[in-house]
C-alpha cells in the first residue's frame, strides 16, 4: 500500500549512511573536547514504517490477541539505555540544564553541541528546509483524505456496521482512542471491539477507499508544493554526498 510521498524519504540504506557519517563527526568533535564517546549503533529503518497505523487497526490476528494495545517488545533500536553523564550530555547538545532553565553551554563547545556541529557539516551546500517537511505534508494530506466525501461515506458505513455488532463509534479513531483501553492489558471487550473494527473495515472496503483518497491527496499536496519538494530533494542529495565524503575520508 505504497503512497506518493514514500519515494521522497531516504531509503533504509541512505538513512544508515547518514547515521554512520553523523556518528563519525560526533566522535571526532567529542574527542576534540577531551571526551571519549561511543555513539549508539546505527539501526536500519524501514521508510514504510511511517505508514504503520495510518488507517487504524487492520490486522485480524492483532485485534484478537491485543485489541488496540501495541505488540510487546517494540523496536530494540528504540530501547534507551542510562542517560549519559552530564559532561557528555552538555557536549552533545551544547545546552546546560540549570535551575533557571536550559542555557547555551558556550566555551569550547560548538553551538548546538557536537550533534549540532555534525548536522551543519552534513547540510553544507544544502538549501534550508524544514526538518519535518515530509511529515507535515503527509499530515496535511491525511487530514484532507479524512475529510474527503468518499472517506466520510466510508466512515458512516463502518459506523453502521459497528452499531450492528453492538458498538457505537462515529469513526475508527473513536474506537482506536477509547479511554477504556488505557490499561496494562487488553480487556475482553477491547478485543471484541477491535475484532469488530477490523471486520467492518473489511466488509465496507473502508481501507481501500481511504488508501485511494490518501494517494490522491498526497499527489495534490506534492503538486501544490513543488518548490518545497525541489529544495528537499536538493538538500537530501547534498546530505548524502557529504555523508559519503565523510565516510571515505574520516
Amino acid at each position: 500500500m505504497s503512497l506518493p510521498l514514500d519515494r521522497l524519504f531516504p531509503s533504509g540504506d541512505e538513512d544508515l549512511l547518514l547515521q554512520r557519517a553523523e556518528a563519525k563527526l560526533v566522535v571526532a568533535c567529542m574527542r576534540r573536547l577531551g571526551i571519549t564517546y561511543r555513539p549508539p549503533e546505527p539501526h536500519h529503518t524501514d521508510p514504510a514504517a511511517a505508514r504503520d497505523g495510518l488507517y487504524g487497526l487492520v490486522e485480524h490476528d492483532q485485534a484478537q490477541r491485543l485489541g488496540y494495545h501495541a505488540a510487546p517488545g517494540g523496536d530494540p533500536a528504540e530501547d534507551k539505555g542510562p542517560p549519559p553523564p552530564e559532561e557528555t550530555a552538555v557536549a552533545l547538545t551544547g545546552t546546560r540544564f540549570e535551575a533557571g532553565g536550559p542555557e547555551p553551554a558556550g566555551g569550547r563547545i560548538p553551538e548546538g553541541g557536537c550533534l549540532g556541529e555534525a548536522n551543519r557539516r552534513l547540510a553544507e551546500g544544502a538549501p534550508p528546509i524544514g526538518e519535518t517537511l515530509l511529515y507535515d505534508m503527509a499530515l496535511q494530506a491525511g487530514h484532507q483524505a479524512e475529510r474527503d466525501p468518499r472517506v466520510q461515506a466510508g466512515f458512516r458505513a463502518w459506523s453502521t456496521c459497528m452499531a450492528g455488532k453492538g458498538f457505537a463509534y462515529a469513526d475508527p479513531w473513536q474506537a482506536n482512542d477509547d479511554p477504556r483501553w488505557s490499561t496494562d492489558r487488553p480487556s475482553g471487550v477491547e478485543r471484541r471491539t477491535a475484532v469488530a473494527d477490523v471486520a467492518c473495515k473489511d466488509s465496507t472496503g473502508l481501507v481501500t477507499i481511504w488508501q485511494a483518497a490518501m494517494v490522491e491527496h498526497q499527489r495534490r499536496t506534492i503538486a501544490s508544493r513543488s518548490a518545497d519538494i525541489e529544495r528537499y530533494e536538493q538538500a537530501k542529495s547534498a546530505r548524502l554526498a557529504n555523508g559519503r565524503q565523510i565516510l571515505a575520508t574520516m
